[in-house]
């Protein structure tokens, strides 16, 4: 019997969550130029485990862009720090940031004659792809587009970045509090929400920095 407790490590660090399987960051950056990453995983247990290493495309995930995991499973001692790549296969080049998600799960060995609950702790981090030739952007927040439209406020990011951020903001000057339905928006992708006052004229809310972190409030203007 098996019960999977999950970690999201949008604004956290991986360090954060020592026990089990840790990943040494957490995001997975992917450069599509190199058309391959590592990242190395620490089994801080005390007892070996089995690393399961999955990649989960999201509903607007570009189905032509895979990331293949080179040993989907393998043994890691106790201690024991395990490299893991991840090769890149495309259709056609890429010409905007792609993201994907990536889980790591430690399963411990079945110890014989022994029936026990097992809690295994899956890590959960996000994937950005990054496109040959296009110019690093370290605070792509910035390019959002935050419009009044009828009742509605419509988050549109015109970019080839990925921006995340938390779901929570605020609208100002009224303070009205917000949420959005997701911490990420694609490229060339908007997200639509109610619009908490037609009389504000600014924005606030917390953008991830490249590494996944809550980073310091910014403010847009309200078109």
């Amino acid at each position: 019997m098996k019960r999977s407790v999950i970690f999201s490590l949008l604004f956290i660090s991986a360090g954060a969550c020592a026990t089990g399987m840790v990943p040494e960051t957490s995001v997975l950056l992917v450069d599509a130029n190199k058309g391959e990453a590592s990242m190395n995983v620490t089994n801080t247990d005390p007892k070996p485990a089995l690393l399961y290493t999955n990649i989960v495309d999201l509903p607007e995930s570009n189905k032509s862009v895979h990331l293949i995991v080179s040993q989907p499973v393998v043994r890691v001692e106790a201690g024991a720090v395990q490299r893991m790549r991840f090769m890149l296969q495309m259709d056609k080049p890429l010409t905007q940031q792609e993201l994907k998600r990536v889980t790591f799960e430690g399963i411990p060995p079945k110890e014989r004659g022994k029936e026990r609950l097992a809690v295994t702790i899956r890590q959960d981090l996000p994937v950005i792809i990054h496109p040959a030739g296009l110019a690093e952007d370290n605070t792509p927040w910035k390019h959002l587009e935050w419009r009044k439209q009828g009742n509605s406020l419509v988050i549109n990011n015109p970019s080839n970045y990925v921006v995340r951020m938390t779901t929570g903001f605020t609208s100002l000057p009224s303070g009205k509090q917000g949420k959005l339905p997701k911490t990420y928006l694609l490229p060339h992708s908007s997200m639509t929400v109610t619009l908490t006052n037609k009389a504000d004229t600014k924005v606030e809310f917390y953008p991830a920095s490249r590494y996944g972190y809550k980073g310091e409030r910014y403010i847009a203007p309200l078109q």
